[in-house]
């Protein structure tokens, strides 16, 4: 674990300055900062590793930062009335995961970064699939192999009713909360298999 402060230093993989962490975010539910707002981009902190003690290095470039997505409203928002910022943090360091279960009473979030996050992110029937900015559908089925590892989505895409694709899970790029983003462009997921129910 590390302790995190707004205002550091993050470097990218190849030593050059991405940015600043301009804010810290927090799955409410699960209690733990789950990535930092990087340039307006939302960085993961399983990307994240303790390069000095002042400084943090993302296993990223520049051109994969502007990949990530960005820290709007409908993935991460103001936190609610049940916030406590602990000492030495105000509330504007904070944002909390749109999707997350708010706690009934006051919450102190821990303001360190833990990388184990396995228990955090979950892709689930429903789940909200973006690419860049663009709604692209929800998430019909999550397909698995034999060993229990996520291998496909079936992509529900809005207008035609039953319209379904086969989204490999190679092409997930980030999950926050419960949202998926992808990295497809248009005419990519436009291309994608139809899913075809087995038997």
């Amino acid at each position: 674990m590390r302790s995190l402060r707004t205002g550091e230093e993050v470097l990218g993989r190849d030593g050059r300055r991405l940015g600043t962490v301009e804010r810290l975010v927090v799955d409410e539910q699960a209690h733990l900062v789950t990535h930092v707002v990087v340039a307006g981009r939302l960085v993961g902190a399983a990307r994240l590793r303790d390069l000095d003690g002042t400084r943090l290095r993302a296993d990223l470039d520049r051109g994969e930062l502007a990949g990530q997505p960005e820290a709007r409203p409908e993935l991460a928002r103001e936190p609610g009335s049940h916030w406590r910022a602990p000492g030495g943090y105000s509330l504007g360091d904070f944002l909390a995961i749109a999707s997350a279960l708010i706690g009934q009473g006051p919450y102190v979030p821990p303001v360190h970064l833990d990388l184990d996050l396995s228990g955090v992110h979950e892709i689930a029937p429903g789940s909200p699939v973006f690419a860049g900015r663009e709604h692209i559908g929800d998430v019909g089925q999550v397909l698995t192999d034999d060993e229990g590892t996520v291998a496909s989505l079936v992509l529900r895409r809005p207008g035609v009713r039953g319209r379904r694709h086969l989204l490999p899970a190679s092409h997930v790029t980030e999950v926050v909360g419960t949202a998926v983003h992808v990295d497809l462009t248009a005419e990519q997921i436009e291309s994608l298999p139809a899913y075809e129910e087995p038997g």
